[in-house]
């Protein structure tokens, strides 16, 4: 069924009345520019294009953002799709929404004037050399307004959403974007939500082939828990509020959230528990021995988180020892938090965190505040000592140091590939990838090798060639190489 934009902007307007939102006619404003500079243009899927913008309008909306993100939300793709221009946005909004929507609008070949457009044209990478020229803006302009990373992120998850009407090669090189530029982003500023939204869609993406029989199990396993979540959750928040009444305590925005894990939070939660190898030999059985589950109580901004706990505890300890117990602590490394663990009558585990509203938003969506920007190039280009897949052209697996490029593959297969190799064509992609592009899990590569007039292998190497490789292998054969012709 066609989805209605319509109604999902109606949605979004109901929300934010709710509320008590401010720039309600703000928003509704850039939804007319928006719907009126769109229309005609379809997505790939055959829907109207404007469901997109207003997609990633709602999910900011959804997490608490103000009209100035979510109005810059609805007008991302005008300035690099509807020729509408950042002074006009300015013109008739403000300089922040102006702002937003200059830092997410992607760089184009028009867009480049003088040197810069010329050594393009030159250049059989452009579209490669346009992306990353994109999000080195995106960096420069965000340090700006914090706001335009966030856009970015809501609207790389519609997209991620989105994707499958796309053939496997396109799938399958958004995924190596979003692993190259998106996820370091998010880590570094913490936004937890969107982070395992978007990992968990790159992963799915990738793995979808495998994850055939989980899915099921997956989902039958949430489905038949319904029940017992909803037991939960209701015990909880009226314990809450009968607490928090008897004790004078503010009730207003209570909330008890629960929220289910995302398939590879699961996968690498029972993965790690039973030491499984792959996700095939996932068994339903294992479900229940480790928390999947997350529960978020939320409680008055004027009670302190640390306040805030000791009630909850109080209420679980003393009120619900039918309904639920603590049973263990955990801590997540990736982001650097604890979290209580808890089992309800039925042996289902559960994550609990318990914060005031201001603390969980924070938790939620992660802060710019006090952050080094800069730190992105580094949290970007890092390699870490965990390794990926990747299968030769014939379909051999390969095992390459995460964050390998072309050209460490191309010394990875043969010495002579590695100093000749011009480019590779990645997963059935008839574009070309530079030899520094990176390589993603489950990359099958054929490589362009340069050739002499009788057909002999050609060395083509440059010096510039070694900040391209990231393996000590190939680091140190154009080293040796190099120093022979000094």
């Amino acid at each position: 069924m066609a989805k209605d934009y319509k109604e999902i902007f109606s949605k979004l307007i109901a929300d934010m009345k709710l509320k008590k939102s401010l720039g309600i006619e703000k928003v509704q404003k850039a939804f007319k520019l928006a719907e009126s500079l769109h229309a005609g243009q379809k997505r790939k899927s055959g829907e109207e294009y404007i469901l997109h913008p207003v997609e990633v309008a709602l999910t900011l909306e959804q997490h608490d953002f103000d009209s100035n993100v979510i109005s810059a939300a609805l007008l991302h793709d005008v300035v690099e799709d509807c020729g509408y221009t950042v002074e006009e946005i300015k013109h008739e909004f403000n300089s922040e929404v102006a702002n937003i929507v200059d830092a997410v609008s992607a760089i184009t070949a028009k867009s480049l004037k003088g040197e810069a457009a010329e050594l393009l044209k030159q250049d059989e990478f452009a579209k490669f050399d346009l992306k990353e020229m994109s999000y080195q803006k995106l960096i420069s302009l965000g340090k700006i307004n914090k706001y335009a990373f966030y856009i970015k992120f809501a609207d790389r998850l519609n997209n991620l959403r989105t994707i499958s009407c796309f053939p496997r090669y396109k799938q399958v090189e958004k995924v190596r974007e979003t692993l190259r530029w998106i996820l370091p982003l998010l880590k570094l500023f913490r936004a937890y939500k969107f982070y395992n939204e978007i990992a968990n869609e790159c992963y799915c993406i990738l793995n979808e082939d495998d994850l055939t029989k989980f899915n099921i199990i997956y989902d039958a396993y949430y489905s038949f828990n319904k029940r017992i979540y909803s037991e939960v959750k209701e015990s909880l928040l009226l314990s809450l509020n009968d607490y928090l009444r008897k004790n004078k305590k503010p009730t207003e925005n209570t909330q008890v959230k629960l929220r289910t894990c995302t398939k590879l939070e699961v996968v690498n939660m029972i993965e790690d528990a039973f030491d499984i190898k792959e996700v095939k030999n996932i068994k339903q059985s294992q479900f229940n021995k480790v928390p999947i589950t997350k529960l978020y109580i939320i409680l008055n901004n004027s009670i302190p988180t640390r306040e805030a706990k000791n009630i909850v505890f109080n209420i679980i300890e003393n009120d619900l020892q039918d309904v639920l117990k603590i049973i263990g602590y955990e801590k997540n490394t990736l982001f650097n938090f604890n979290y209580l663990v808890m089992q309800d009558r039925f042996r289902n585990k559960y994550q609990l965190k318990v914060f005031n509203l201001a603390d969980y938003v924070t938790f939620r969506n992660g802060s710019t505040d006090g952050t080094d920007i800069d730190l992105v190039d580094e949290h970007a280009s890092e390699i870490v000592t965990r390794y990926i897949k990747v299968k030769t052209r014939s379909g051999e697996e390969i095992f390459m140091p995460e964050g390998s490029t072309v050209l460490d593959f191309a010394f990875k297969i043969h010495k002579d590939f590695g100093f000749s190799v011009k480019y590779a064509f990645l997963n059935g992609s008839p574009s070309k990838s530079p030899i520094y592009t990176r390589l993603a899990e489950g990359d099958k590569i054929n490589l362009e090798i340069a050739k002499t007039e009788d057909g002999l292998v050609k060395n083509i190497a440059e010096l510039r060639w070694i900040t391209y490789c990231k393996t000590d292998t190939a680091q140190k054969a154009l080293i040796r190489h190099f120093e022979k012709l000094l």
